[in-house]
């Protein structure tokens, strides 16, 4: 089996989208599946990566092809659209990540006209905030003439938590959904490196994490306020990893120094690698504040870190947060809500304790990259078969 993964970025700026196929490449090696991914070189906002265009190159054990970034807006590339249309048919089953973006709806209009069967993964992008909240008008033009079709010809459309499918339901597209988790290889992280950054100037006090992308979905303005509200807030540190656009970070900064908390936060961009393991391990608490969620890779990774985890009723991994007993779980735009979660957990280490490593259990359970890779073989199999699709792949207890 050959697999073709097409996402219009890999870079880590990016996010959980891009965490998810660099995951699914290392899941399908382990079940000896060869995987290629096919993306742009784009790094950010303004920003490229420096790597060998229009050629493969190792990523982990498997393949990736980039292509030049033409146009930050959609992340438009031809000369992408051009190797699809030579190379789309070498491949037995072509795997889309994303929608309102060139590189995935140009590799599933290329595989369906070559007939080869595709799997489209929209990344969150179909949930009711997404289509009312950016670019509604365009967005609704969208689907009617162009993503529409494509999900609908689509083999299955892979969704990423049960909460994701249930949102893009107000669309009424007719797809055939599955709802398949992602996993993670829990090997690779060292949650008990020592902690103690200085970068966190904390000098012995409770670290409330957010270790994410800045995007207004995710409502940092929230934890903000909801933070500023907290009795306890000056024996306290937020530590707020994670980058965006400049104009909303500045937005952020400014709020921040309104509310007369600017004392105690600290802004820390984008955290990656060991240094992301060492605010993990140095923190107290997790907060994922987002209005909408469609997975979650860092509740993920706080949970595997042993932290317990505040999240919203947004996130796709809310029941899974909940049933886990891994954290608290608030109403969606609720700052009274985040600042009596935050408030508890504070309050009670043994709750912290017992949270954290039920949390860590259930993630080593339920998310293994074994587990997923298995599951993940089985839908291709099954598409390629032409057998009939599980509506959901089991994996979280009901």
């Amino acid at each position: 089996m050959r697999v073709l993964h097409v996402i219009s970025s890999i870079s880590p700026l990016r996010g959980g989208p891009s965490v998810a196929v660099r995951n699914m490449l290392e899941a399908l090696h382990r079940r000896g599946i060869e995987a290629d991914v096919a993306t742009t070189d784009d790094d950010g906002d303004a920003q490229r990566l420096s790597v060998a265009l229009d050629t493969f190159v190792g990523l982990g054990d498997q393949r990736v092809r980039y292509f030049p970034r033409q146009a930050r807006r959609y992340l438009t590339s031809w000369p992408l659209l051009r190797w699809l249309r030579r190379s789309v048919r070498r491949y037995d089953l072509v795997h889309t990540h994303g929608l309102f973006s060139f590189a995935p709806v140009a590799a599933a209009w290329q595989a369906r006209a070559a007939r080869v069967p595709y799997v489209m993964r929209p990344a969150g992008v179909l949930d009711s905030w997404g289509m009312h909240n950016k670019s509604a008008r365009v967005k609704a033009t969208s689907i009617r003439l162009v993503e529409g079709p494509l999900l609908g010809a689509a083999a299955a459309v892979h969704f990423m938590s049960d909460l994701e499918r249930d949102r893009a339901a107000h669309l009424r597209l007719p797809i055939h959904s599955v709802v398949l988790p992602l996993g993670f290889d829990l090997g690779a992280a060292t949650p008990h490196e020592p902690a103690g950054l200085e970068e966190l100037a904390a000098g012995g006090r409770p670290v409330i994490l957010y270790l994410a992308r800045l995007h207004k979905v995710k409502r940092v303005d929230l934890l903000l306020r909801a933070y500023a509200r907290l009795p306890q807030r000056a024996a306290t540190v937020l530590a707020i990893a994670g980058d965006g656009e400049a104009s909303l970070v500045t937005e952020l900064q400014r709020l921040a120094g309104e509310l007369g908390v600017s004392d105690t936060v600290r802004w820390l961009g984008f955290a990656g690698g060991p240094r992301k393991q060492r605010l993990l391990a140095a923190a107290t608490v997790f907060v994922l504040p987002s209005a909408s969620e469609n997975f979650g890779v860092s509740i993920v990774e706080a949970m595997h870190a042993g932290l317990p985890v505040i999240c919203t009723s947004g996130a796709g991994l809310a029941s899974f947060v909940r049933q886990a007993n891994a954290g608290l779980v608030v109403e969606a735009d609720s700052v009274p809500g985040l600042e009596s979660a935050i408030t508890r957990l504070l309050a009670h280490p043994a709750l912290r304790a017992s949270m954290g490593a039920a949390g860590r259990r259930a993630v080593e359970q339920e998310l293994s990259l074994d587990a997923f890779g298995s599951r993940l073989e089985s839908l291709y199999r099954s598409v390629l078969d032409g057998a009939t699709l599980p509506g959901r792949v089991e994996c979280f207890p009901q």
